[in-house]
């Protein structure tokens, strides 16, 4: 691991490559990062990449590398601690990621688990992972109170470091917690620190250093969220909501683009009022008209769908725009091509109360029962029989 120190079942502290940034003012907005903003922000949380950029996830439950996808089990009433799991592609077979052949997978000796965020110590939270460059990458809590980027090893050897730490908090008085947005891009940890009533995104090396202001929300809003950090061909592109006297009707509403090879900021869009995806120069958003389609370098809009909706998630994959119901409908899949042709629904058998998104290939999402798990869908399937099913160990 880059000629660190590597531990097993414990946290390692590494500081790493110190990255000197000047932020500069007097800068306008819309013309570079780490200004001032006008307009606002609404939806939530990163996307795990794949080699091919087709995968959109919102919600970054689920890690995919080249070989399959990595989760966290779900903690129950017998499950304490969260499992490191892992699903492969090609056989579908779900196992702890444990490398020890004579293990159980049933105690704390075994490699799949790892000390979980609580008040007698630091650990992982199970509600963000991704993959990148051959380790898996977690968030969570040091002993010195900063939220701060775990790298675990994906060979099951359950070796972990801390990478880097983001920012301190007071989390060990107040025991008050919220997983961070948070994507890893390019060498880079972009972030979002919850702390803080008027938002900033930022930036810092994978390994640990400075933290640099890639955003700042507008001061004189009195609250700013960052949420849904995505990439897509190259750059990132992130939903800024400011609200003004706290109220929703006084709160404004638009999605940003950062160039990294130029370290600028610039408008995409406003006045939107719901989620966003992107995908080949367009960005997709749901609206009270319908589903949208907007031409970043035309700058102009169509109407795909002309049905009034409001979906907290859309997932852009090779073949489908697909639309998760999730506060509606019972939770129905709807499946559009790229003409805004409806091609399929899939019912929620299963209950899913939370869809993550996913790729060309699967999607995910999480049961909401007495005993809460993951489920998938396999897209592969033929359009009339794809269903959700539980993600669970040695499901096939």
């Amino acid at each position: 691991m880059r000629g660190k120190a590597r531990m097993r079942k414990g946290i390692h502290f590494t500081g790493g490559r110190k990255l000197l940034c000047v932020l500069t003012a007097g800068i306008f907005l819309l013309s570079a990062c780490g200004k001032t903003e006008e307009q606002d922000t609404e939806g939530t949380a990163a996307l795990v990449q794949s080699d091919k950029g087709e995968a959109d996830f919102a919600y970054p439950y689920v890690a995919e590398s080249e070989k399959g996808y990595y989760f966290w089990e779900r903690m129950n009433q017998d499950l304490w601690y969260p499992r490191l799991m892992f699903m492969d592609k090609e056989s579908g077979r779900v196992v702890p990621l444990c490398s020890r052949p004579d293990c159980i997978h049933e105690g704390m000796e075994c490699n799949a688990y790892f000390r979980e965020v609580g008040n007698n110590g630091g650990g992982v939270h199970k509600y963000y992972l991704q993959y990148y460059e051959g380790n898996l990458y977690a968030v969570g809590f040091s002993e010195d109170a900063y939220v701060s980027l775990f790298r675990i090893r994906a060979d099951g050897s359950a070796e972990w470091e801390i990478s880097a730490k983001l920012y301190r908090t007071d989390y060990a008085a107040t025991g008050e917690w919220k997983t961070p947005e948070i994507l890893i891009h390019d060498g880079y940890v972009y972030f979002v620190d919850w702390y803080q009533k008027v938002k900033k995104l930022e930036r810092m090396p994978i390994d640990g250093g400075t933290s640099e202001v890639l955003f700042q929300g507008n001061s004189n809003a009195s609250a700013v969220d960052i949420y849904r950090i995505k990439g897509n061909g190259g750059s990132l592109f992130f939903q800024v909501n400011s609200y003004y006297n706290d109220t929703p009707e006084n709160a404004g509403v638009a999605a940003y683009q950062y160039d990294p090879a130029d370290g600028q900021c610039s408008l995409v869009m406003e006045g939107f009022h719901g989620t966003f995806s992107v995908r080949e120069g367009f960005v997709y958003y749901s609206s009270p008209e319908g589903l949208c389609r907007y031409s970043i370098q035309d700058q102009t809009t169509e109407l795909l769908v002309e049905q009034p909706m409001n979906v907290p998630t859309i997932t852009l994959t090779r073949d489908y725009i697909i639309l998760c119901a999730q506060w509606e409908d019972g939770g129905k899949l709807t499946l559009y091509d790229y003409e805004g042709n409806e091609i399929a629904t899939v019912p929620n058998t299963l209950r899913v109360g939370w869809y993550f998104g996913g790729n060309s290939d699967m999607l995910f999402g999480e049961c909401w029962t007495e005993t809460p798990s993951l489920v998938f869908l396999d897209l592969n399937r033929p359009v009339g029989e794809m269903q959700w099913e539980e993600l669970k160990e040695n499901s096939r």
